[in-house]
């Protein structure tokens, strides 16, 4: 399975390059973590945005687009205040397996 995601907003605007992963390359671990999370959130079933009835200044909207190994493909974008728990685990996980997968 191949993740991307973007980030933007929060202060000052600022925009880090995307981040992709790819599950297989990841530790076994870590990639069935990312699968369950893409499973609870239902992720390929979301709509494609989910936007704050009130953008908030400073706050950050991701993008996360997956391509599942059978070729599914699907991307959402959120707002931060918009996105449900489950959805922030979700970003919060693909975040850190890259900071795993690049200080190795």
């Amino acid at each position: 399975m191949r993740l991307t995601l973007t980030r933007s907003g929060g202060f000052a605007g600022l925009l880090p390059p995307p981040v992709t992963l790819d599950t297989a390359t990841l530790p076994r671990a870590v990639a069935r973590r990312l699968e369950r999370l893409i499973a609870a959130v239902d992720f390929f079933s979301l709509p494609p945005t989910l936007a704050a009835r009130t953008r908030q200044p400073d706050r950050w909207q991701f993008t996360l687009s997956i391509t599942s190994d059978e070729g599914r493909e699907h991307t959402v974008t959120c707002d931060e205040e918009a996105a449900s728990e489950p959805l922030l685990e979700l970003i919060r996980a693909v975040q850190l397996a890259t900071r795993q997968s690049s200080s190795r």
